[in-house]
């Protein structure tokens, strides 16, 4: 009882592992717009890579700060070490073809659900509610990846539709880890 009610109140209130979350659901939300909104993903390259480097290094930062109380943490951290480090390829090859980038996104959407769905699956083992929601996403986020990787798709939707779809699919990964934060915390 007592732990169901601990739930409830982590519930009512973000915690500030939610609050970044929350800050990393809004930054990749932000990129995926500014991606829909341009045809030309060249000069947006900077601005998607700090928004992987941000999003990766709070990732980063919760892990530092909570890995010991944090049901399957280095997951956390190698989505945050993978994600910070992809983004140095945005943020630095000035020389990048407007035709890498969705090849580029297609890759990190795939590692990204591969890491999910490995999470999912030691949530499962440790028979904690909500690891269908991380299985459900990691799956998603392999599918769009694999779509992200293919020319004609890329090329009936638009290589900045492509790329403003995977920041979506990757904002919206958040919202779970959000949903799922009280399942996975140790108190």
């Amino acid at each position: 009882m007592a732990n169901e009610n601990s739930i409830h109140n982590c519930q009512k209130n973000l915690t500030w592992v939610q609050g970044c979350w929350l800050a990393s659901e809004c930054i990749l939300l932000c990129a995926a717009i500014l991606s829909f909104a341009t045809n030309e993903l060249v000069s947006i390259s900077p601005y998607l890579g700090l928004s992987m480097l941000l999003v990766g290094c709070i990732n980063i930062f919760i892990y530092h700060k909570k890995q010991n109380q944090l049901h399957g943490s280095h997951w956390l951290l190698a989505d945050g070490m993978s994600t910070a480090l992809l983004s140095i390829f945005l943020l630095f090859n000035q020389m990048i073809e407007s035709a890498m980038i969705p090849f580029f996104f297609g890759v990190w959407e795939l590692f990204m659900g591969i890491l999910k769905t490995i999470d999912a699956k030691e949530l499962k083992n440790e028979c904690i509610r909500g690891w269908s929601w991380f299985c459900g996403i990691g799956m998603i986020e392999i599918l769009s990846g694999i779509a992200a990787l293919l020319k004609p798709v890329e090329e009936f939707m638009g290589m900045n539709i492509v790329v403003a779809i995977v920041l979506l699919i990757q904002s919206s990964s958040y919202m779970f880890k959000i949903l799922i934060y009280p399942r996975i915390a140790e108190t």
